[in-house]
């Protein structure tokens, strides 16, 4: 624990030279400039994620000061992935750091902490990675761009169901109330398409072994498996699923787009199919030309850099327009946002929704899912 707080604390501390800053203590003068509150954990078992949506961040704040914004500065505060402390945290940066603005966090149960800290304080937060539905539902200040997970459970079931073939499939995640939200919505959707969801399985959060849970999910004798957790817990079940040969189609979210996982259980994820973030790809092309403007190795893309970047980038163009934070940036906010195109839309207008998989621990497009198919 404490050489992961002295290497996030290392991080931060490179970061500073780009003007991202740690919290300071009480008392302190707010300096002129757009200040922007990024939460995130850079302590705990998040802390990876949490020093990608960093890296995310920053690499969109150097790439604002090279075109002459640099009146801007990010406040890092580590929440260690806990939603108590990560009330705390955005509490402490809205009343002592004065940020005009709030980025984050990583996970939907912190998300919605700060967030009810943002709309009690009138100050503008972005959730650009959380993907918990509704968090943009909390308060008139609170925005979220992320792709809730209807979509994608609604985009995947019909892939599993009408293109696959799939009769009986069965879901795995751990135990929160958005797991199980995600299980009732993807049992609708199968059943919908005539098919049935023979098993629902929820393990604690921090579980390591998952022997006993696979042999029950085995038992339902499924044809598919629905995965529905986080990174840092897949790291984990997928080796177990191998060892205990459970040779069914595997099925995930489009967490599942990520180098680090397919680095880490390529091998493992053979032949699992996954819908793609539709807003990622742009955003990626975006975050590889900010790289290269900024003379910086871009290092692994996820959907959490991606998405990091992509919210600093919107706050400060935001910020631009308005030339303050409060009431004039929460309005610019909604109209920007209420220009986006919904991932429905997308599909049903031609566009459709790519799939990926995995073959020989390599990733690739397994097809487009349209309207009408």
């Amino acid at each position: 624990m404490r050489t992961v707080f002295r290497v996030a604390a290392l991080i931060v501390a490179a970061l500073a030279a780009c003007g991202v800053t740690a919290e300071r203590a009480a008392g302190s003068n707010r300096p002129a400039g757009f200040r922007i509150g990024v939460l995130c954990p850079l302590e705990g078992r998040y802390s990876t994620l949490g020093e990608s949506f960093l890296r995310g961040a920053s690499i969109a704040l150097k790439e604002a000061r090279t075109k002459g914004m640099g009146n801007v500065e990010l406040v890092v505060g580590d929440t260690r992935g806990a939603p108590l402390t990560c009330r705390v945290v955005a509490e402490r940066l809205v009343a002592e750091e004065r940020v005009d603005a709030l980025l984050g966090e990583v996970l939907s149960s912190s998300t919605i902490a700060a967030a009810q800290v943002a709309e009690l304080s009138r100050v503008v937060l972005l959730s650009p990675v959380a993907t918990e539905e509704g968090i943009d539902d909390i308060g008139k200040w609170v925005f979220q761009t992320s792709v809730g997970a209807e979509v994608e459970i609604a985009a995947l079931a019909r892939m599993a169901c009408g293109r696959l073939g799939l009769r009986r499939i069965a879901y795995l995640s751990s135990d929160d109330p958005a797991s199980r939200r995600n299980a009732a919505l993807f049992a609708d959707e199968v059943e919908r398409a005539g098919a049935r969801l023979v098993d629902a399985a929820f393990y604690p959060p921090g579980s390591t072994d998952f022997t006993e849970i696979v042999r029950r999910i085995a038992d339902a004798a499924p044809e598919a498996l629905f995965i529905g957790s986080e990174i840092e817990d897949l790291i984990l079940i997928l080796p177990q699923l191998s060892y205990h040969e459970f040779g069914v189609q595997l099925l995930g979210t489009s967490a599942w787009d990520s180098r680090r996982l397919i680095r880490m259980a390529g091998k493992d994820l053979e032949g699992a199919i996954f819908p793609a973030d539709v807003g990622t790809r742009a955003a990626e092309r975006q975050f590889l030309a900010a790289c290269s403007l900024v003379n910086e190795p871009p290092g692994e893309r996820n959907q959490v850099v991606i998405g990091a970047y992509r919210g600093t980038r919107m706050l400060v163009e935001a910020a631009a327009k308005v030339k303050s934070g409060g009431e004039p940036l929460r309005e610019e906010m909604s109209r920007v946002l209420e220009k986006r195109r919904h991932p429905y839309l997308e599909l049903a207008s031609g566009d459709g929704m790519p799939f990926y998989t995995v073959r020989g621990e390599k990733l690739v497009e397994f097809e487009v899912l349209r309207a009408g198919r």
